[in-house]
């Protein structure tokens, strides 16, 4: 249940990110232009990221925690890390995947992007993750 919070909370925040990111303010638009506000590039984003959040997301996280099932629980920092690098190239590898997907061509811009993109939803993913398990002791 946690890692469905999980990915719903980190498709929300990735949404926001994202549009913040790319939101071009009314003073710096083009005349005769068309450019999504922040609401509807929310939307966008939603409807792109929440099926990888919910499909590959959380087999990707199960799959890393039986990786990481037998490293020495007694060190968080080396399981962190260990986790992090995992989550990480996990995310690289599915942005390009995506990429390959939606793409016609590809340039290495584009690999760039999409793998920058799915290391940050990645680590966003993870980092929630932690924080989900965090409260849910208490």
């Amino acid at each position: 249940m946690r890692r469905v919070v999980t990915a719903l909370l980190s498709t929300i925040l990735f949404a926001i990110i994202y549009s913040w990111m790319f939101y071009v303010p009314s003073s710096q638009r083009e005349p005769n232009v068309y450019y999504f506000g922040f609401f509807e590039t929310s939307i966008f984003v939603i409807i792109y990221t929440a099926p990888v959040y919910f499909l590959v997301g959380i087999l990707v996280s199960i799959l890393i925690d039986k990786l990481v099932g037998n490293v020495d629980r007694n060190s968080k920092w080396k399981l962190y890390f260990i986790q992090l690098g995992l989550y990480s190239l996990a995310g690289i590898l599915v942005g390009f995947i995506y990429l390959i997907i939606f793409s016609d061509s590809i340039y290495l811009v584009e690999v760039s992007y999409f793998s920058l993109f799915g290391f940050a939803a990645s680590n966003l993913y993870f980092h929630l993750l932690l924080l989900v398990r965090k409260f849910r002791r208490r």
